[in-house]
């Protein structure tokens, strides 16, 4: 029988070619075929995350029950680590004096959307590992990026000890309304260079130039965004125990099924043939010539189950799942609301490790992001700015006890600290200096409304009485 254990997925392998290495449509092509080892791998990851596993390939024997099961761990992996990740959006801060450029900044944010940007590609590269973003000008002359998926995009790198992006092509289908219903398509394929923006046709095996333009980005206007430094989503690690508790759990649905399915044992009707069997299995009785251990006349022929080895072993399973893939079962009782804050650190410690990975990876992305952006903004004159005076902060978003947080600020407070750095302990709190500025004016409000007046004594004045 075929295995219901997902195979080992290879990771995608990163290019590194020569600085001056000359980039010719041989070249191009032998890179897309490179890019095609991937797409198996692309297209298996994706399938998990939607619920299609590999036990829903399995074969159906005859006569057996052959229930499927695919339990939903890939999405719930990366959907809890997303959530903490940028559950809560990212943030930009700058200098008093750098305002005004970060205002721009962040129209061109809102222009495109940017914290739902944001989601998308850190949920693609916890399903598949990367993820792509193209930046481009608009018919209006407005900067824009959006997200690609990484089976179309390949990046290749110079082979320095620190190696950056020499080139990177953007592979897709040639979609036209007389091939939409045509399983083969041509491929259209972008070459993006520091320079220039090349469009080729691929018809067969013959690459053509289409067209060319240059860009002002000053650097390939193209960012890949990591997972980690492999490349690997947040539940490949653990597919094999995933598809293990897939099979227990289906074949425990099997041997339920079967149960209930059990055939009436009959003894002394020994005269049988073929057709006599086929009857059976419709009927759900079996015929003997003698009797058994349970003696003369009938019994029903069950399938006996042990339920507690079975129930520890996907238990097991279930444990080892969430254990390796770093993410917390938030049924379990240990994330009940009562557990104090400094418990529920330990408990999400390896978790912690993860999404700091993640906003390493993610925070170079941004990086690049905000340097494309503003090498536009830069040309046009509204700004001579540089990338690196822009603070990119990730909000946390896990769970913690609001009581002890409420405490520990309150601790501070008490032993004298100051409120930028008390308030800067609240979780639920992005902006501290708004904070701070709203409490200002509410006590000036507050004063405002109940001052009274005053006369030589000290004492207050009636409403209807003049003050000489």
């Amino acid at each position: 029988m075929e295995s219901n254990i997902t195979e080992y997925l290879e990771p995608a392998k990163t290019v590194y070619l020569p600085e001056d290495a000359e980039i010719t449509e041989d070249l191009i092509k032998d890179l897309i075929k490179i890019k095609e080892k991937d797409l198996d791998r692309y297209r298996v990851l994706q399938d998990y995350y939607q619920g299609k596993a590999k036990i829903t390939d399995r074969q159906k024997d005859s006569h057996k029950a052959n229930n499927k099961l695919a339990l939903d761990y890939p999405s719930y992996i990366v959907d809890i680590l997303l959530g903490m990740f940028v559950g809560k959006p990212v943030s930009y801060t700058v200098a008093e004096e750098n305002k005004e450029v970060m205002a721009e900044v962040q129209d061109i944010f809102d222009l495109n959307d940017e914290q739902d940007e944001n989601t998308e590609i850190a949920k693609m590269c916890g399903i598949k590992g990367r993820g792509y973003e193209i930046v481009y000008l608009d018919e209006e002359g407005q900067v824009c990026f959006n997200e690609v998926e990484p089976e179309n995009m390949m990046m290749v790198y110079n082979n320095q000890i620190k190696p950056e992006p020499l080139f990177c092509l953007y592979i897709r289908d040639d979609v036209r309304v007389d091939n939409l219903t045509s399983d083969k398509k041509d491929k259209v394929v972008t070459l993006y260079t520091k320079e220039s923006i090349k469009n080729y046709a691929l018809k067969g095996g013959d690459l053509s130039l289409i067209d060319e333009e240059s860009h002002a980005f000053g650097e390939i206007p193209v960012i890949e965004f990591l997972n980690n430094d492999e490349g690997i989503g947040d539940f490949e690690r653990v597919l094999s125990l995933i598809d293990a508790l897939n099979l227990a759990q289906s074949d425990t649905a099997n041997d339920f099924q079967e149960f209930t399915d059990a055939l009436l044992v009959l003894y002394g009707m020994p005269q049988t043939d073929s057709d006599d069997v086929n009857q059976m299995m419709v009927d759900r009785v079996l015929l003997l010539d003698k009797a058994g251990d349970k003696g003369q006349g009938a019994h029903w022929l069950i399938k006996d189950i042990n339920d507690t080895a079975l129930e520890n072993y996907k238990n097991r399973l279930d444990a080892d799942i969430h254990k390796f893939a770093k993410v917390p079962n938030m049924s379990d009782e240990n994330f009940a609301g009562n557990v104090s804050g400094e418990s529920m650190k330990y408990k999400l410690f390896a978790t912690d490790q993860i999404i700091s990975q993640k906003q390493r990876k993610f925070k170079t992305a941004l990086q690049k992001r905000i340097k494309l952006i503003l090498s536009i903004l830069n040309i046009k004159g509204s700004s001579d700015f540089d990338y690196r005076d822009i603070s990119i902060v990730f909000n946390d978003n896990k769970p913690y006890n609001e009581l002890d947080n409420i405490n520990t600020v309150k601790a501070a407070l008490d032993a004298g600290l100051s409120k930028t750095y008390a308030y800067g302990k609240l979780r639920d709190i992005d902006d501290i200096q708004e904070e701070l500025d709203r409490q200002s004016q509410e006590v000036d409000a507050y004063s405002e409304a109940f001052k009274k007046e005053l006369d030589d004594d000290g004492q207050e004045v009636p409403e209807d009485t003049d003050v000489l």
